[in-house]
């Protein structure tokens, strides 16, 4: 006589012993495990946002575009701020009588911003300069617009009372064009050339001292040389002692020669009692110094800077990509283990239709794997399974699984790649020496190449000679064979 239920494996003992009637405990023996999966995944406070067939409701994408890192609420937020600097033109031109509502909208969109941002971050939200920028601009636009009117209404009728709530006002009103700023923040490629600008800057400072310092020695001699000689230039002389009369006039001179502003007056002014061809060849030779390589220099620095700073933002972005890309695997790992603890091994394999069955409906961890532009669907995540488990003829590792699905995108580094060579040599000399050991004739080969150049030679070898291909059969067969 057998049992005619579907018996599993031996459960703990603590499991058995916690049951409360007979009839618990011998489910314990008998429980396919299906209804098992749920019940552990609301025990372990892990509820997916749909089961399967089902589609993610109204309030589950809702939640997604909330999400203060998705892009598209950036791209929301950043609309909004550009609206909102149009309404702050037409309010200085028409009064802000009329926009009114449109300024209490704004307002209430970025404090939802600032409240879905905290709850994000919690208390590092406190920790970065943007974020406490963005906080003080809420704060004084909710004192203008809804705290600082009601005591102007309600407070009390003195003239000096109302005069000092209205001068706040005024400078709280004045506040808002800084949420301009915030543009920086919502379009990265506007912060990253405000990063390669503010990185160029300095150098740019030093290359204006060193203009500065060539326009001072130049205003001497042209002040030595000229202006203390106006009187060479008899009906022009009042026009050299304007450009050239002192140090001060000199160096704007050259400072409007150098912007190619009325050069060619000066020239000609000059060339009446000079050589024209010394006054061009010396006022071409200063523009192409001032003007033209210091500009190309200033060009080629803030280029040079705005590619650092894509670079670097690339590498922050790689980096928060990575941790949160481990946080996700860490948290899979952990539910996987947890709801599948019973069906796994020691070496933490499991069945595939087991683990299919814990991932089945986990529109969340989509959801989670789209932020870390791994796209794939519950179909995809189950064919990965197929895959893994050769069509659900071999067990799969948990622990290989989660790698696997949550490294599906991303590129090979150097370093990986040399890591990986490194295992395959290492692997290669443990298997040169197990055939050492055991004395085998052909070694393994040592690359793809050779092997494919075997399978070909011995291919062409029984194609060419039948007879002398089982010839060589039988004399293999003679040998010990290595599994």
């Amino acid at each position: 006589w057998t049992m005619p239920v579907a018996r599993r494996g031996t459960p703990p003992t603590s499991q058995i012993k916690a049951q409360l009637s007979v009839l618990n405990s011998l489910s314990a023996w008998t429980d396919t495990g299906e209804e098992d999966l749920s019940i552990r995944r609301s025990r372990k406070g892990y509820v997916t946002l749909a089961e399967e067939g089902e589609t993610p409701t109204l309030w589950q994408r809702l939640g997604v575009w909330l999400d203060p890192e998705n892009d598209n609420f950036n791209l929301f937020v950043g609309s909004v701020i550009l609206a909102n600097a149009a309404v702050i033109g037409l309010e200085t031109d028409l009064g802000s009588g009329r926009f009114t509502i449109c300024e209490n909208l704004f307002n209430a969109v970025f404090f939802t911003e600032m409240i879905l941002r905290i709850r994000a971050s919690g208390k590092d939200y406190f920790k970065e300069p943007w974020n406490l920028f963005d906080f003080s601009l809420v704060l004084f636009g909710t004192l203008d617009l809804w705290i600082l009117p009601i005591f102007t209404y309600e407070g009390g009728s003195s003239v000096l009372y109302k005069f000092s709530v209205m001068r706040m006002l005024r400078i709280l009103r004045l506040m808002r064009i800084l949420r301009v700023i915030r543009l920086f923040r919502m379009f990265q490629q506007l912060y990253l050339m405000m990063q390669a600008f503010n990185k160029a800057f300095q150098i740019v400072l030093l290359m204006g001292v060193l203009v500065l310092i060539l326009n001072y020695v130049c205003a001497i001699m042209l002040t030595q040389a000229i202006g203390k000689n106006s009187t060479w230039w008899d009906d022009d002389e009042e026009m050299i002692q304007l450009w050239f009369g002192s140090i001060a006039k000199s160096m704007q001179t050259l400072f409007l020669v150098m912007t190619l502003t009325n050069w060619d007056t000066v020239s000609i002014t000059l060339g009446k009692v000079m050589p024209s061809t010394v006054v061009y060849a010396a006022l071409v030779l200063y523009i192409m110094v001032t003007s033209y390589t210091m500009m190309s220099l200033i060009v080629g620095i803030i280029s040079e800077s705005l590619i650092t700073a894509q670079q670097e933002y690339r590498q922050r972005k790689e980096k928060t990509m990575d941790e949160k890309k481990k946080e996700i695997a860490f948290e899979l790992r952990s539910t996987l283990m947890d709801m599948l603890e019973d069906e796994k091994d020691d070496f933490s394999n499991v069945k595939p239709d087991d683990l299919k069955t814990a991932m089945r409906g986990d529109t969340e961890l989509l959801m989670k794997l789209a932020s870390i532009n791994i796209h794939i669907t519950e179909q995809g995540i189950l064919g990965l399974i197929d895959k893994l488990s050769h069509q659900g003829v071999s067990l799969v590792n948990i622990d290989y699984f989660v790698d696997k699905l949550t490294n599906l995108n991303g590129l090979a580094t150097a370093s990986s790649v040399m890591d990986l060579k490194f295992d395959m040599l290492k692997l290669q000399v443990k298997l040169d020496a197990i055939c050492a050991k055991l004395e085998i004739e052909e070694p393994f080969p040592t690359s793809i190449v050779e092997v494919e150049t075997k399978s070909q030679a011995s291919t062409a070898a029984s194609t060419a000679s039948p007879h002398r291909s089982s010839k060589v059969g039988k004399e293999r067969s003679a040998k010990p064979s290595f599994g």
